[in-house]
């Protein structure tokens, strides 16, 4: 019975011996061969070569980051209020992903600064504009559409107020920038300044500049859709929280911008009436790039733009609807039209651009991504 019991010990320990030695078969042990034998000192000539099998894997491999990549990426993600990616270091990850050979020999210049383009067909068109500023590909971006059915109602609300709108700017400087007409007001002293507040505003937001988007005809023009209908011109008067120094400050901070926006509509009932007389300084900017001072004589109070605050608007957290398209902004967008005439729409359609006529100068809408649209 005992030389039973030891000969299945036997039988085990082999077996354990034989099942150990079978991983090792594909290992690079040392061959301790009759050259080992003759000079046991020498380690290094006795190993195999390395399979190449791991090489293929080492070339094909991620490679590091350059300084301009992760620069571009983590610019993009510098708002975690905003933008919220699935994978973060995913999203890093893929400027690891190897180019093309085709693509490599080719050095493609970096765009210049602000040089984005409305048409499509560009390389820079409204679809790339991450190209210019990766802050382009955002999540919460602007336009939207604003849908009247699937908004938020508030009912409990504060009322918003622009104070200061009669006031009086010492000049206005308009400009052609290429891409807007854009009406900046020059003020005597800070209080003259308008200041928006209430409504979804938790401080007070100070008055900078208002400038336009228009349209090649009437049907088109408007960045945001209002119950999927798009209006000839859109105006956007935009304001920056008095927290902070200035409008460059101001437009980095997560509460920094507030924007309202307002649409226009045709007046057709007098071709020829002037309703808008501040479009008569328009004929002074039509080359890109000029500008023209209004004198105090000729200066208009906002109120002459756009009248009273006094209508329903949505508002939601979205960006400025311009590279760097910073995350940063309250959209306040009025839902009750303004009015202008065709004639004086085709003063604005004779503003030129660097490439040509200055028509359809509006981004398209960008997606939701799960963002609340309040509507007051």
């Amino acid at each position: 019975m005992q030389l039973l019991k030891w000969h299945g010990q036997l039988i085990l320990l082999n077996f354990l011996m034989f099942m150990s030695w079978r991983p090792c078969r594909g290992l690079n042990v040392p061959s301790y061969d009759a050259n080992y034998r003759a000079n046991p000192t020498r380690r290094s000539a006795v190993f195999a070569q390395p399979s190449s099998y791991y090489d293929q894997y080492a070339a094909a491999g991620p490679k590091p980051l350059t300084a301009d990549q992760r620069r571009a990426k983590l610019t993009a993600l510098s708002n975690p209020d905003f933008y919220f990616p699935d994978d973060p270091e995913a999203d890093l990850a893929e400027a690891n992903e190897p180019e093309p050979a085709l693509e490599r020999q080719r050095a493609r210049p970096a765009p210049a600064a602000g040089s984005f383009s409305y048409n499509e067909k560009d390389k820079n068109g409204p679809s790339h504009w991450y190209r210019v500023d990766a802050r382009c590909g955002g999540r919460y971006q602007s336009p939207i559409l604003l849908n009247t059915s699937s908004a938020l109602l508030v009912n409990r609300k504060r009322p918003l107020r622009l104070d200061g709108q009669t006031n009086l700017p010492q000049t206005i400087l308009l400009q052609n920038d290429g891409h807007s007409a854009k009406f900046t007001y020059n003020w005597r002293t800070g209080a003259d300044r308008p200041v928006l507040r209430g409504g979804p505003l938790k401080t007070k937001y100070l008055f900078d500049q208002f400038h336009f988007h228009w349209g090649v005809n009437s049907t088109v023009g408007s960045e945001h859709v209002y119950d999927y209908q798009r209006y000839p011109m859109e105006i956007h008067l935009v304001f920056y929280n008095g927290l902070y120094e200035s409008f460059a400050a101001a437009r980095e901070q997560v509460d920094g911008i507030a924007v309202v926006g307002l649409f226009y509509e045709i007046y057709d009932h007098a071709v020829d009436e002037q309703l808008n007389t501040w479009t008569r300084f328009l004929r002074n900017v039509v080359e890109p790039n000029s500008q023209h001072t209004i004198e105090f004589i000729d200066t208009f109070p906002l109120y002459e733009v756009i009248g009273d605050v006094e209508w329903p608007y949505f508002s939601y957290e979205g960006s400025l609807t311009t590279p760097p398209c910073l995350e940063t902004v309250t959209w306040i967008v009025a839902t009750k039209p303004l009015l202008v005439t065709e004639k004086e729409m085709k003063q604005f359609r004779r503003l030129q651009s660097p490439t040509g006529l200055m028509v359809n100068n509006y981004r398209p809408v960008q997606k939701l991504n799960h963002r609340r649209v309040f509507l007051y």
